[in-house]
């Protein structure tokens, strides 16, 4: 006669989750000593997604409208340029790359008046656009400093020649001016330098007109190519961020409305510019915490 042994129930289940503990116990044992990184296991944390926290290090893009009105806005930004650096190198701490650039436009076949001067001329043949496509206006857009590391110094000395003998304030033609082809080659064609990753990545367009491709007017095409700007702008990262004295324009309803985490400051002129843009800095490193 065959005799069946039964456990009891008390000691059934004890030895079954005795059993699954051990095995618990094994797999984290594992999984502990394989992964010696958030990488190496596979998942990530909050300060590894989009947006990355200032003090991960800043890439920071001024973009200015060099025309014939925006001389106010220059100075000021030129008198407290070491206030607006520190802010940087504070919240990226000490991780920062900074570039200058300006755009201006002038009747076609003519010539800016900084053309000759030593601002312009001195500069690398690399970082300086020409577009004559438009009919009526052909488009000057200037790298005046690519990113480099921690270069406070070196933007400043280029800064400093904005709108003085030795780079003349540019003069425009007509409202609408080209800073949207400006921002088109430093989002896709590495105009500035290369993007770093993982880090908060911001462009200051600071203007006071709206964008007007290479036709000296600003109409539907446009607002198109704004919009698929910030498209660009948010597979990238890049937080884009305008100071303008121009309410409603096409950089504000097409561009900044369309990019995740951008912002704006609508001021009725540019007198304290410098202070806008040091509070635009610091409420975005305080958003990009959160």
């Amino acid at each position: 006669m065959k005799t069946i042994y039964k456990m009891k129930n008390n000691d059934s289940e004890s030895r079954f989750f005795t059993s699954i503990k051990l095995v618990v116990i094994t797999v984290l044992t594992l999984f502990a000593s394989a992964c010696s990184d958030d990488e190496a296991c596979g998942y990530t944390t909050p300060s590894d997604t989009f947006p990355f926290s200032c003090d991960s290090g800043m890439d920071v893009a001024f973009l200015i409208d060099y025309t014939g009105s925006m001389g106010e806005a220059i100075e000021g930004i030129k008198s407290s340029i070491s206030s607006i650096a520190t802010s940087i190198v504070t919240e990226s701490g000490g991780d920062y790359r900074l570039s200058l650039s300006v755009f201006d436009e002038v009747t076609a076949g003519t010539t800016p008046s900084y053309n000759t001067q030593v601002g312009y001329t001195n500069l690398p043949t690399a970082q300086k656009q020409v577009i004559t496509t438009g009919t009526p206006t052909d488009q000057y857009l200037t790298m005046m400093e690519p990113f480099a590391t921690a270069n406070q110094t070196t933007f400043s000395t280029q800064l400093a020649n904005l709108n003085s003998a030795n780079m003349s304030l540019g003069s425009g033609n007509g409202f609408a001016e080209p800073g949207a082809l400006l921002l088109d080659q430093i989002l896709n064609n590495n105009f500035s330098g290369s993007w770093r990753s993982g880090i908060t990545k911001l462009v200051f367009i600071i203007t006071d007109a709206p964008a007007g491709g290479d036709d000296d007017i600003n109409t539907a095409i446009d607002d198109t190519f704004l919009n698929g700007l910030a498209t660009q702008a948010n597979l990238d990262n890049v937080q884009l961020v305008l100071v303008s004295t121009l309410a409603s324009s096409n950089y504000e309803l097409e561009l900044i409305n369309n990019n995740i985490l951008g912002d704006k400051m609508i001021v009725p002129n540019f007198n304290s510019i410098a202070e806008n843009i040091i509070t635009l800095i610091e409420n975005i490193c305080d958003g990009n915490e959160e």
